[in-house]
């Protein structure tokens, strides 16, 4: 998984952080350079659970990914699977359909790893 990651910040010159969040808060692997891992992996789980909540009072389905989008850059949190989710945060001048396709992408490979 940190192969995966770490192709992405390659790829992406704008990911500025990324990681693989279990959706009970802990981390599982990460490729962030400043940030505290462990808080940023609590934090982005209870975001999952909540966007999971409104959508679900909504009768919305099954989250595919939130977008927070901030003047420092966009957080996309993504579904991995119902245990797991990729957390990544992407500059303002970074395509957001590419940080999109990539995050599908990274998460299906993931996936994959952790079935």
């Amino acid at each position: 998984m940190s192969q995966i990651l770490e192709e992405m910040k390659r790829d992406n010159p704008a990911l500025d952080a990324v990681a693989v969040v279990s959706s009970d808060g802990m981390p599982v692997v990460s490729a962030m350079s400043e940030a505290d891992e462990l808080k940023v992996s609590a934090m982005a789980a209870t975001l999952q659970g909540v966007a999971e909540q409104v959508i679900k009072e909504l009768r919305g389905g099954a989250m595919r990914h939130l977008i927070v989008t901030s003047e420092g850059g966009t957080l996309i949190v993504k579904s991995v699977s119902r245990d797991f989710v990729l957390v990544m945060l992407v500059r303002l001048e970074s395509k957001l359909g590419f940080a999109l396709w990539q995050a599908e992408q990274a998460s299906q490979k993931i996936g994959k790893i952790l079935s």
